[in-house]
């Protein structure tokens, strides 16, 4: 079963809790396809959080195992990303908790940017660090990239 695309990108509000709620558009999907869950861990190079579906973890999970657990990069990759990650279930009215330790590695206060950025994963950004993020990207530089990647 082809999973849905997240596409787009919602300003929400975190409650005093740290409850944030996901995205009309993305909690359907979320619902049908995945039972409400997702498992959150910081970026490797940005200060956001990164909010995967339990089959886009197990994709990546695979994909680190066939890796060689002697390579330096890979075995930093899975302590920074693996060791941060934590299991997530919305709630009945939509939301999910951002823990303490993930809403101050991204800068999040009273309120988040959630954008749709894959099949199985979606980003929350601190909105202003967002607008800075995409302010500094270079069009030539993606453009270059993206048409060696044949993509």
């Amino acid at each position: 079963v082809q999973a849905s695309m997240f596409r787009g990108r919602f300003i929400h509000a975190i409650d005093a809790k740290g409850r944030l709620s996901i995205p009309a558009r993305f909690r359907e999907t979320l619902i049908e396809r995945h039972a409400g869950r997702l498992i959150l861990t910081n970026d490797l190079l940005d200060k956001c959080i990164v909010a995967y579906t339990p089959a886009g973890w197990e994709e990546l999970e695979s994909k680190i195992q066939k890796a060689s657990s002697m390579d330096e990069g890979v075995k930093a990759f899975s302590r920074h990303f693996f060791s941060s990650a934590e299991d997530c279930a919305m709630d009945s009215q939509g939301r999910i908790l951002l823990s303490p330790r993930l809403r101050e590695y991204a800068g999040l206060t009273k309120e988040a940017l959630v954008a749709g950025v894959a099949h199985h994963k979606i980003e929350i950004w601190n909105p202003a660090l967002w607008e800075q993020t995409m302010a500094a990207i270079d069009p030539r530089a993606i453009t270059k990239r993206i048409t060696e990647l044949g993509i």
